[in-house]
C-alpha cells in the first residue's frame, strides 16, 4: 500500500488482488507444465487462456487478443532468460547460430508487432487458431527437417530469423516451435 491509502483489511482492491495473483501463478505453472509435456512453447497455452480470462474480466473485445499476445510475450522474456542460462551452463546453446538469427528476429519482431497492432482482435484470434492447427499438424504427422541438412548462409539465417520474429510477434509465442 502507498502512504495515504486505506490500510484496513476491508480494502476491496486488496481482497480481490490475492485471488487474481494466485490464479495467474497457477496459470503460469499449468502452462509451463503443459508446454513441457507437449513439447510446445508456453505461448500456445498462455494466449488462449489469457484471452478467456480477459473476456471473463469484461475487457473490451477489441483489445483482448492484443493484451493476451503482449502479456504472453512479456512472460516469455523472463522464462527465456532463465532457460538460456540453464542450457548455456550445459553447453547446449550454439551461439554462432544465435548471432546469425538475432538480427532477423529483432527486425521481424518489430515488423510483426506493427502488423499485430494494425490487425483487429478477431483477425488475431483466427491467425492464432491457424498457427495452433499448423503446430498440431506438425506434431501429429511428425514433420521435422532432415537432420543431415545444413544451415543456410548468413542471408538465409537472417531471413529465417525475420520470419520467426514476425510470426512470434503476431501470435505471441517465443519462436521455439518455429
Amino acid at each position: 500500500l502507498l502512504p495515504g491509502q486505506n490500510h484496513n483489511k476491508d480494502n476491496p482492491a486488496l481482497e480481490s488482488l490475492f485471488p487474481t495473483l494466485l490464479f495467474y501463478l497457477v496459470l503460469g505453472a499449468f502452462a509451463g507444465v503443459m508446454a513441457g509435456l507437449l513439447g510446445v512453447g508456453g505461448g500456445l497455452i498462455i494466449v488462449p487462456v489469457l484471452a478467456w480470462i480477459f473476456h471473463g474480466q469484461h475487457i473490451n473485445d477489441a483489445i483482448v487478443m492484443h493484451l493476451a499476445i503482449g502479456t504472453s510475450l512479456a512472460t516469455i522474456v523472463v522464462t527465456s532468460i532463465s532457460s538460456v542460462r540453464a542450457h548455456h551452463q550445459r553447453g547446449a546453446v550454439l551461439w554462432p547460430v544465435v548471432w546469425q538469427l538475432t538480427p532477423g528476429i529483432v527486425i521481424g519482431a518489430w515488423l510483426g508487432a506493427a502488423v499485430a497492432d494494425a490487425l483487429p482482435s478477431a483477425v488475431l484470434s483466427k491467425i492464432f487458431a491457424l498457427f495452433v492447427l499448423a503446430v498440431a499438424a506438425q506434431m501429429a504427422f511428425g514433420a521435422k527437417p532432415a537432420p543431415h541438412r545444413g544451415l543456410p548462409g548468413a542471408t538465409g539465417m537472417a531471413a529465417t530469423g525475420g520470419v520467426i520474429g514476425v510470426v512470434s510477434a503476431i501470435v505471441g509465442i517465443g519462436g521455439g516451435s518455429l
